[in-house]
C-alpha cells in the first residue's frame, strides 16, 4: 500500500538501519506501539528494532503513567517526540516524562501554543537545553525498517485553530501502513486528503471520534481494517463516526476500555487490549 503521495521533503532522512547489529534480521524486526488509556487524550509509545518514539504525551496527570511505562519497558532514551499540536490533552505530560528519560530530538508543528501547557512544555525544553524542530515542510524520518512520513499544516490560520495545525503521520512498516490523524478536523482532513488517495491499514482516528463535515470522506477514504479512538466513557466518540468505521468492517478499539497494543512483523498486525 502507498502513503502519502506528495513529495517530501528529506532533511530529516535518517538512515539508521542497523540491520547488521548482532547478525539481526531486519526482515524479522518488529514495530510495536502502544496506544496508553489517558481519558480524551493521546500518548502514544512507539519501538522500532533499535528506537524509542513518543508520539504526543496526554494531560498533565498521564505523565508520571508515561515515565511509569517508559520505567517498566527499561526505556531511558526517546530517539524521537512528535507532537501533533499544543492542545494540552497532547503536551500536557511532557515535564514529566522529560524529567525521567533523556530526549534526542523533538518535532512539532510551527506555530505558537497559548496555553499553560504549552508554557511549560517551552519552559522544559528551555531549562533542560532540548532541541526542537519547527517543521515548515513535510518532513520523512527512517527508524530501522519503519518509515515516518510526516505531513505539516498547509496554512497559516486555520478556524479551529490548534486541531488543525495537526501533524499528520503515516507509517509504513514492511507491507503495513499506519496512519496517526491527530486532532485533525475539516480543513486540515481537507489537505491530507488532497496530499493522499491510498487506504491504510491502522488508523488512529483524529480528534478523539468526533464527527465533523469530512469525517465521512476522510473514513472512506482511508479504509482501516483497525482503528483505535483515544475517547473516554465521559467523552465518548460520535454515534455517527463509529458507524462510518464498522460500515467498513474495521475492527475498532477505544481506550475507555483500557491500552491498545499492536504488533507488526512487516506482514500480519496483531492488536491486545
Amino acid at each position: 500500500m502507498k502513503s502519502l503521495k506528495k513529495p517530501l521533503a528529506y532533511a530529516l532522512l535518517i538512515p539508521i538501519l542497523l540491520c547488521g547489529c548482532k547478525g539481526a534480521d531486519k526482515s524479522a524486526a518488529k514495530f510495536t506501539f502502544t496506544v496508553l488509556k489517558a481519558g480524551q487524550a493521546d500518548a502514544i509509545i512507539m519501538q522500532t528494532q533499535n528506537h524509542s518514539i513518543l508520539l504526543d504525551l496526554g494531560e498533565k496527570d498521564d505523565g508520571d503513567e508515561i515515565s511509569e511505562y517508559l520505567e517498566k519497558n527499561s526505556i531511558t532514551d526517546i530517539d524521537y517526540v512528535f507532537i501533533t499540536h499544543f492542545d494540552k490533552d497532547h503536551i500536557g505530560g511532557f515535564p514529566e516524562v522529560a524529567d525521567s528519560v533523556g530526549i534526542k530530538n523533538i518535532l512539532v508543528p510551527d506555530y505558537e501554543g497559548n496555553n499553560n501547557a504549552y508554557a511549560d512544555f517551552a519552559d522544559t525544553v528551555k531549562s533542560k537545553n532540548l532541541t526542537v524542530t519547527r517543521l515548515t515542510e513535510d518532513e520523512t524520518v527512517v527508524l530501522d525498517d519503519v518509515r515516518f512520513e510526516i505531513s505539516v499544516p498547509k496554512k497559516q490560520v486555520y478556524a479551529e485553530s490548534d486541531n488543525d495545525y495537526s501533524l499528520v503521520i503515516s507509517v509504513t512498516h514492511g507491507e503495513n501502513t499506519f496512519l496517526f490523524a491527530g486532532d485533525a478536523e475539516k480543513d486540515r482532513l481537507d489537505e491530507v486528503l488532497s496530499e493522499n488517495s491510498a487506504s491504510f491499514d491502522f488508523l488512529k482516528v483524529p480528534h478523539h471520534g468526533k464527527f465533523n463535515e469530512n469525517t465521512e470522506k476522510f473514513i472512506n477514504a482511508v479504509k482501516p481494517r483497525y482503528a483505535v479512538i483515544t475517547d473516554s466513557a465521559k467523552n465518548p466518540a460520535s454515534d455517527k463516526t463509529v458507524s462510518l468505521l464498522k460500515a467498513q468492517n474495521a475492527e475498532i478499539y477505544s481506550t475507555k476500555d483500557g491500552d491498545v497494543s499492536v504488533i507488526s512483523d512487516g506482514k500480519k498486525i496483531i492488536i491486545n487490549q
